[in-house]
């Protein structure tokens, strides 16, 4: 058996699918965090589920958009502190910041390598034209694609 994209990907996926289930249980479980024995605080366990998490995300959909991704991953951490205020554990600020934190340093090293290309690629056209070159500009029914050629 060789090692394909395509069974990367699946691999990927299912570790995802774990992650997130190991995340569930380990968010919402009947245990509190000094029970687990972790050396270093709650906070940044969070951080580093939140980074694990968005690196398995972003390995496991190719098709997805960043943008996208790291809102999904934002909302996740939403709605982790409320499912954990739900059964009964400690909603925290601080535990969302960590997760926030680890969604932040999985997504902008991607974000600044998008910004690198773009100075390569287009040093002198302004963001406003970006978007109007944008090719998935237009993808609502019924709206004509715009095409803008660099200058």
């Amino acid at each position: 058996m060789s090692l394909t994209p395509h069974r990367l990907l699946t691999a990927l996926r299912f570790a995802g699918l774990l992650g997130g289930l190991a995340a569930l249980i380990a968010l919402t479980g009947p245990f509190t965090y000094s029970q687990l024995g972790l050396p270093f605080p709650d906070t940044v366990a969070h951080a580093l589920l939140f980074y694990g998490l968005g690196a398995l995300m972003l390995g496991a959909l190719p098709r997805s958009r960043t943008p996208d991704l790291a809102a999904v991953l934002v909302a996740l951490g939403i709605a982790s502190e409320v499912a954990q205020a739900l059964v009964g554990r400690e909603m925290s600020l601080h535990d969302f910041a960590g997760n926030l934190a680890g969604a932040a340093l999985v997504f902008l090293p991607v974000y600044a390598g998008r910004f690198r290309e773009l100075v390569r690629t287009h040093p002198h056209i302004t963001f406003a034209e970006l978007s109007r070159m944008d090719r998935r500009q237009g993808d609502v029914p019924g709206e004509p694609r715009q095409r803008l050629t660099a200058p």
